[in-house]
Parts: structure tokens; sequence; C-alpha cells
């Protein structure tokens, strides 16, 4: 899967590191020039940049049937978020317990309760499921303004590679949770629909930006020479195969087609330009909350 590991050193995982209009290279490093009027911090198809790509989109005109990349920014970008997570190892594998890791990845909110907001995201960002040896002790998600709050997984979907997560942000729910639209029903790849994704790339602490297409609905199991699927996987599960260019800590980052609907949600780095995401509908992320495991049973 996509590797989202942060570091292999105890981090603190907790805070805002950068304010939310604060660009930062790959590696949390303040970008020596700062967006200016309709720059995006952008993810383009340079793999050996470290970040700091700015690109100036313009409003498309009313009626223009390509991707409004600005508009789309603007209006989604309250609901992208990034996770810091923190763990030890287990002593089951080759290191001994108690070595501190951290991670991360990324996530959108689909849900605005009184005091806590709902973020969808991948199953293996908050359970850290590809390194079986590590345990998570302590997750923040970080929202929109830049402030983190204490989260937890409520529901789980390992077969579909989901999970929600609540984040306890308080008397700043109202403020700081903005839930995406999901789609109804889950688009085909017909004239491959341009497509655009936000996320965290490493240790950034930066949301970026990044466009494509939507080119194979597939099955999962058509990765499986290139990617191992995870424990719990279901393998014949369906994918998009998209040509985009993510990086690792993307994963759980939202897939919006353009009139900014969540198609998917980010999942597999396939190449410098390609990816893997995973399809989600309004129904499955419903079905999903329905199955939390923080209320009491009725």
């Amino acid at each position: 899967m996509v590797a989202d590991n942060i570091s292999n050193k105890s981090g603190s995982g907790s805070s805002s590191d950068a304010s939310a209009n604060v660009a930062n290279d790959f590696f949390g490093k303040a970008c020596p020039i700062q967006p200016q009027g309709d720059q995006i911090l952008f993810l383009g198809r340079n793999p050996m940049s470290s970040g700091c790509d700015l690109q100036n989109f313009s409003p498309l005109p009313m009626g223009s049937k390509d991707l409004d990349v600005l508009s789309l920014y603007k209006e989604l970008r309250p609901s992208v978020n990034y996770f810091l997570v923190k763990g030890v190892t287990d002593g089951s594998g080759k290191e001994p317990a108690g070595k501190d890791r951290s991670w991360g990845g990324s996530g959108v909110s689909v849900a605005k309760e009184t005091q806590d907001c709902l973020v969808l995201t991948d199953n293996h960002v908050p359970t850290n499921v590809p390194d079986m040896h590590v345990k998570p002790t302590d997750m923040k998600v970080s929202m929109a303004n830049g402030q983190s709050y204490k989260a937890e997984t409520i529901a789980s979907d390992p077969a579909n590679e989901l999970a929600i997560v609540k984040v306890e942000t308080g008397a700043e729910t109202d403020k700081v949770c903005k839930a995406a639209k999901i789609v109804e029903h889950s688009p085909s790849a017909a004239d491959s629909p341009p497509i655009m994704t936000m996320g965290q790339p490493y240790t950034s602490h930066s949301i970026y930006t990044s466009i494509g297409t939507l080119d194979e609905v597939a099955s999962r199991a058509s990765l499986d020479d290139m990617i191992s699927p995870l424990p719990g996987e279901d393998n014949n599960r369906l994918i998009f195969n998209d040509q985009m260019p993510i990086r690792e800590g993307f994963s759980g980052g939202p897939v919006f087609n353009f009139v900014g609907e969540v198609i998917a949600l980010n999942d597999v780095v396939t190449s410098p330009f390609t990816s893997m995401s995973t399809p989600v509908t309004r129904a499955q992320v419903d079905a999903l909350i329905a199955r939390r495991t923080d209320l009491p049973k009725k």
C-alpha cells in the first residue's frame, strides 16, 4: 500500500507545526516563495521535486466543462485533513518492544456532530496495518485551521480499506468541520473523466493539490503483482486506476469529480504519475458510520 510512514523517530505528532496558510515543502520546511493570488501548492509530474511547486489557476468561465481547479480548491480545502499518528513496536517483529514510531495520512470530513467531526480515511492510516509489529498509541487530526485535535477510530472496514475517525473538535466544531458531499453513485471510467485530489505528502504539514483522470475501474487483484493486499482486504473489491500523481501521505485523501463530490479515497502510489483509489458512495459511508463502536448499544 502507500507507505505513509512519516519517520522512524519519535515525533510530537500532536499540534499544528505550521499555519494552515503556510506552504511547506515535502519535509515541513517553509517554502521560500508562498502562494499569492490564485496560486496553489501543486503536486505536478516532477518526481525529483522536493515540493514548493506553485501553479496559478484562474476561475473558469460559467458553463465550462473543464476542471475548475481554483474554485474547487477554495470550496473543498476546508474539508480536507491530515493525520499525525504515533505508536510503539510490540516486540513481535525484528525490533524490541517500546520503540517509538510515527506516521500519517490524509482524510476528508464527512459528518458534523455537536462536539465532534467524523473523518473518512483509508483503514491503514489510523491502524498502520502494513506494519503488524507496531501498535498505535496516539492519533491526532489536523483540520483546515491548522490546529490538531485528538481522534479515535470508531468504525473500520478492512475489506474495503475504509475507516471512520471521530475527531474531538469540541466548541470549535462548527468552525473547523465542513462535511464534503459524497457521490450517490460510483462513476464509470468512460471518457476518462477529470478528477482532483488533495493530501499531505510526507511530513509537509501542508495540503497539496493534484489533478488527473479516472482511467479504469478494475479489481484489486489486478495489482497483486505490484502491491500485495493488506490483511483482511477483499482482493476482489473494485478500485479506480487513476492517471494522477500522488505521494506517500496522500493515503485517505479525497478524490473529487468535476462538481466537487468525493468519489474515492487515495490508496496506493502505482508509479510517479499514476495511483489507485478506493471508490466510495454516500450509502457506503453512511453504512460504515452506522457501525460505529463509540455509542452505547441500544
